[in-house]
């Protein structure tokens, strides 16, 4: 046992382990589950992806780099990924969600990065602001962004429960996916529209 421990334990506070985040503020995490909704339209409400979007549960790219994220909800991304092994390419992609405050796309991120079995670090509002800059410029590729460590390392390994419930719609037929982007769009404008209305 070492000395910090030592007096740790002498004043009755723990050490944290190591790997653990910080839970984040409750507060902060009902924005980001409200501004979730949206996305869920895409994603899946659990996170597990749908037909017009991968995975966010368990994904590498949400536990990976925050500047990868708050790029993506700044601009957007478009062509093909791969996702816990998987690759997925969705016309049109992913549209940007600038229109959403500093605090609303941290919210949103840490949500996501807390939720649906992720574990990585809050986003706070001021790393948002720090990649504002961003905002306008064409849609990111996946070769823009910044490979997760984990993409780097990864080795075949024995689907999880939580790669099996994503991987549920991975033989949907892709001649239906215009249609379903189309119904998506509508739903993804129709719930944008009505956020902007209850602002008012």
């Amino acid at each position: 046992m070492s000395i910090t421990n030592i007096i740790l334990s002498i004043d009755g506070a723990e050490e944290a382990p190591a790997n653990s985040n910080p839970a984040p503020d409750a507060d902060f995490i009902k924005i980001g589950k409200q501004q979730y909704m949206v996305c869920g339209a895409c994603h899946g409400q659990r996170g597990e992806g749908t037909a017009a979007g991968p995975p966010l549960a368990g994904s590498e790219w949400v536990n990976g780099p925050v500047e990868n994220l708050i790029n993506i909800q700044l601009r957007g991304l478009i062509g093909r990924i791969k996702v816990k092994g998987q690759e997925y390419d969705f016309p049109g992609g992913m549209q940007p969600m600038a229109y959403q405050t500093d605090e609303q796309v941290a919210a949103v991120l840490t949500y996501v990065r807390s939720s649906f079995g992720n574990d990585a670090p809050s986003v706070s509002p001021e790393a948002v602001a720090a990649l504002r800059s961003e905002v306008g410029k064409p849609q990111l590729t996946a070769d823009e962004l910044v490979t997760p460590e984990s993409m780097k390392t990864s080795t075949t390994s024995e689907p999880s429960e939580t790669d099996q419930l994503s991987n549920k719609y991975a033989d949907m037929d892709s001649s239906i996916g215009a249609p379903i982007w189309i119904v998506a769009g509508i739903l993804l404008f129709a719930v944008v529209c009505l956020v902007g209305f209850f602002k008012k």
